[in-house]
């Protein structure tokens, strides 16, 4: 979060200055707008208390806020008042991102701004989906319980990603490592060989010379074949910013076999748990709906779902509206319409959420058990093609001197 130097002058004509951090310049006008103190100039500090972790990391971590979350909820239901909870909880955070956030939650709480708008920095995780969370809690009287399904919410999710992480990590660590040593070969080790070979005045095996070509092709076009691929990413990604309707990328993750499933089943996992937990709160089934479509990162998938909403308020069911929709399967339509016929629409969507988390546990359990060996088999064949194309020269070298 950035950091201002502000002015200011209060009724006496008397000048102070101090740091704030704020969203930007529009949050900080707005919010010294009716003060007493007349807010004079703003100045952006680009170096103050920077540290390399805060230069890396933007938004607070899902098991840090989680953990706050859990302190809050204790701290609650002991009968503490929100705002002294949330001092005691800043005495005891270490500098970051997250004392910053819940510093000027705390100021603006006591200005009298409302709790569900205080939480409405951008490094929330979530953050719409919080602050509803908040906004239900206010209503009802009951913070403490709709936390509670905020952080079931928020450790379904997180241990979903870590399950994922964890999963993929080794088969993509051996993948890489696998690419950067056999191109360690073909531009290093290759051509010295190459130069050695010459000087046997000796036919060459056919491997050892598509070897040695392969090398030669890529130790003079590599920049050649990296750059063109790169222009071409960079040229994608600015008509998809420029013309909000193309979308190329998200749509070729989702044309990936046995990924694009995965990536499918994770958003509608995402979508039925955030529909749940707004609709639990108290939250009217359009405005949840409102929220629940921003959980589509994939702008394929929100570009055909964001419409949902306004039929929703045009006076359809959420079953009706989702069936228009070609990526919602059948099974989860009949799902959700059985819920709204029987008013148990909150448990139908945790299931669905659970069927869906399921299954892409499956799924990557499968994919990992069937790339680690794929993986090993063809970096076996790689290296012993390569070994015999290097050493088979030198044998019948050897063979002929003999």
């Amino acid at each position: 979060m950035p950091y201002f130097r502000c002015t200011f002058v209060n009724e006496q004509g008397h000048y102070n200055r101090r740091i704030v951090f704020a969203e930007g310049r529009g949050e900080l006008r707005e919010f010294y707008q009716n003060a007493d103190e007349k807010l004079l100039s703003i100045r952006k500090l680009f170096f103050h208390n920077v540290s390399l972790f805060k230069l890396l990391s933007r938004k607070i971590g899902y098991s840090e806020f989680l953990l706050f979350n859990q302190k809050l909820i204790t701290l609650l239901r002991s009968g503490v008042s929100f705002i002294r909870a949330l001092g005691t909880i800043i005495k005891n955070t270490r500098e970051g991102n997250l004392k910053e956030v819940l510093i000027k939650v705390e100021s603006d709480i006591k200005n009298g701004v409302q709790i569900s708008d205080a939480f409405s920095s951008n490094l929330i995780p979530f953050q719409k989906i919080y602050r509803a969370s908040l906004l239900a809690g206010e209503k009802s009287g009951n913070i403490e319980s709709i936390l509670g399904k905020f952080n079931v919410y928020l450790e379904k999710i997180t241990t979903l990603k870590r399950k994922t992480i964890s999963s993929l990590s080794y088969p993509i660590i051996l993948l890489g490592f696998m690419v950067t040593m056999v191109l360690v070969i073909l531009l290093y080790a290759i051509p010295k060989f190459s130069s050695f070979y010459e000087s046997f005045e000796a036919q060459l095996p056919r491997t050892t010379l598509i070897l040695i070509a392969v090398a030669e092709f890529l130790k003079n076009n590599i920049l050649l074949l990296i750059l063109p691929v790169f222009f071409i990413y960079l040229v994608v990604r600015v008509i998809e910013k420029k013309v909000p309707g193309i979308v190329v990328m998200d749509t070729l993750k989702i044309r990936i076999p046995f990924i694009g499933k995965m990536i499918l089943e994770n958003a509608l996992a995402v979508f039925s748990r955030t529909l749940s937990v707004l609709i639990s709160g108290g939250i009217p089934v359009p405005e949840a709906a409102t929220i629940a479509v921003e959980t589509f990162s994939n702008r394929y998938f929100y570009h055909h779902i964001k419409d949902i909403p306004e039929k929703i308020r045009g006076g359809n069911l959420l079953s009706d509206a989702l069936q228009a929709v070609d990526f919602i399967p059948d099974m989860m339509n009949e799902v959700i319409r059985v819920g709204e016929s029987s008013g148990n629409l909150v448990d139908v969507l945790d299931k669905n959420a659970e069927y869906y988390e399921n299954s892409i546990d499956i799924k990557i359990n499968s994919m990992v058990s069937l790339i680690e060996p794929i993986l090993i088999i063809f970096l076996g064949l790689v290296v012993a093609f390569m070994l015999m194309s290097v050493y088979l020269p030198i044998f019948q070298s050897i063979r002929v001197v003999h």
